[in-house]
């Protein structure tokens, strides 16, 4: 009898070991999930960043996303990344990779310039963050010496297209990225002419 009671006691001690194990197994696998799958503040693109362009505070949005192990490829939100220089193309609305940006001062290339051209020398297909060739065209309005068309500018990028006094003017305004070198030879081509914007593919 005593020993039908010990091997009573043995199963009931051995089914709630099991149990016990059963119940923190599910707990484990309830943490995991939930850790996994929690969503961490990181800085994304508020607008296409090129390459040599300054980070600002305007340039960042607060996004949570699902990263898991790649948390440590994005910038959290605890970081300030303003003052960085951004070395490689970056999408409006994409998460800002850490191996983008650089504290080199000798990183820092380019300047958003703003210049107004005709609506009708942009193609409509045209949009923010796309590579664009810069033409200068003489205009018989502003100068009697008027000669072929000119390349100013090759492979720039577009940072921004404002078409609001496009319809009391007919100018549309283009904020483009430029070497710091070559923005008075830019300046000095809209002062003779017209600026004709011309789409890169590939």
């Amino acid at each position: 009898m005593a020993s039908m009671k010990r091997n009573s006691r043995r199963i009931q001690t051995r089914l709630l070991a099991a149990g016990a194990l059963v119940v923190a197994s599910f707990v484990s696998a309830f943490v995991l999930s939930t850790l996994a799958n929690q969503k961490v503040p990181v800085w994304s693109a508020s607008k296409v960043l090129v390459p040599g362009h300054l980070l600002v505070a305007a340039d960042l949005v607060e996004v949570g996303v699902t990263l898991g192990q790649l948390n440590d490829l994005y910038i959290s939100t605890q970081q300030d990344p303003i003052g960085s220089v951004v070395t490689r193309q970056v999408r409006a609305g994409e998460l800002i990779p850490r191996s983008t940006l650089s504290l080199s001062e000798s990183e820092l290339l380019t300047t958003a310039v703003p210049i107004s051209i005709h609506a009708s020398d942009l193609p409509s297909d045209v949009t923010s963050g796309e590579i664009v060739n810069l033409y200068h065209v003489g205009d018989s309005t502003l100068t009697q010496s008027i000669g072929p068309p000119v390349l100013i500018l090759s492979h720039v990028f577009l940072l921004a297209i404002d078409k609001k006094g496009q319809t009391l003017g007919g100018d549309i305004s283009l904020t483009i990225s430029v070497d710091s070198g070559e923005i008075l030879s830019l300046l000095n081509a809209t002062s003779s002419g017209r600026i004709v914007v011309v789409k890169v593919n590939g």
